[in-house]
């Protein structure tokens, strides 16, 4: 049975999450922060590839790895929390593509 000190516990949780999702989006280029509210996203730190942040998103539409926004999204994350892992969900099918965001960053250096 759950006490109040569980529920408040839980409620830290949810707080300490809000507050890493808005301090993450923050410092994203504007033309990704509208990206990003047209997507369901979540980062969730230490889920990802040898323990870095996992950063889940579902784009309404087709995701494809050379997409603008989604390298800005990459390079954004990769200056400031380091090396990230990427779980991407697109309309078209129920399982995600996975990629580090450093692999991201090299593609975009590439083209």
């Amino acid at each position: 049975m759950a006490t109040p000190a569980d529920s408040s516990y839980r409620w830290h949780d949810v707080l300490a999450q809000h507050y890493r999702l808005s301090q993450f989006k923050e410092r994203l280029p504007d033309a990704v922060k509208a990206w990003l509210n047209a997507c369901e996203w979540t980062l969730i730190v230490g889920a990802g590839q040898a323990k870095v942040p996992l950063l889940v998103l579902r784009a309404p539409g087709r995701v494809r790895l050379r997409h603008p926004l989604l390298l800005q999204l990459a390079e954004s994350a990769h200056s400031h929390l380091g090396p990230i892992d990427l779980s991407l969900f697109s309309a078209e099918t129920k399982d995600p593509v996975r990629v580090l965001s450093k692999t991201l960053v090299e593609i975009n250096r590439h083209q």
